[in-house]
């Protein structure tokens, strides 16, 4: 037995004057939001007590992390390229972004392995935990960012033109929520 059904429609709501994809993006960024306030408040307090803390590009491979920012800047232009396409076209701008991410989350494993080889685990410093934690999470939300490009991809012709540029606006914010993450997370723990 099947119970009842949000409905997915594309026409704005009353109660809250945007239709259901955008409220659900949204609420969906806020938790997200809580999610990184609290690593980014947690490292405020791990840093300012810390007696001493390296210099990111002392210890981290800045060109790596450099090519991972462009990675991701060229990712999330291809996104909101496709906002303003043609749903179809848009199909090919979710694979090419999804192309990125995967390059993304190879070269991230690359940096993984070179610092692992090199001794530098999250058990090394509190500095290498922190780095470790940002960044895994970070790339977890990179592979969601994967599962809702297909989300886009295969919706294509399924859904309807309506429905599918609702699932294009709502995944390109997602990726520029990830984008702007990576962003400090360079600044804070590549540059700083």
């Amino acid at each position: 037995m099947s119970g009842p059904m949000i409905p997915y429609t594309t026409a704005r709501r009353a109660d809250s004057g945007v239709n259901n994809v955008t409220l659900g993006i949204w609420l969906f960024l806020a938790s997200e939001v809580m999610l990184f306030g609290a690593l980014f408040s947690c490292y405020a307090l791990i840093r300012t007590a810390a007696s001493t803390w390296p210099r990111g590009s002392d210890v981290l491979n800045l060109t790596i992390g450099a090519v991972n920012t462009a990675i991701l800047l060229a990712l999330t232009a291809a996104a909101f390229r496709a906002r303003h396409r043609d749903v179809r076209k848009a199909r090919a701008l979710f694979g090419l972004a999804s192309l990125l991410a995967v390059a993304f989350l190879a070269l991230k494993g690359v940096e993984y392995s070179s610092e692992i080889s090199h001794g530098l685990t999250p058990a090394t410093s509190t500095f290498m935990a922190t780095y470790f934690t940002f960044t895994g999470v970070h790339a977890l939300h990179v592979i969601g960012g994967i599962i809702a490009n297909a989300w886009v991809m295969f919706g294509v012709g399924r859904v309807g033109d309506d429905m599918t540029a609702g699932r294009v606006r709502a995944v390109s914010l997602y990726w520029m929520f990830v984008d702007v993450i990576w962003w400090l997370i360079f600044g804070l723990l590549y540059v700083a």
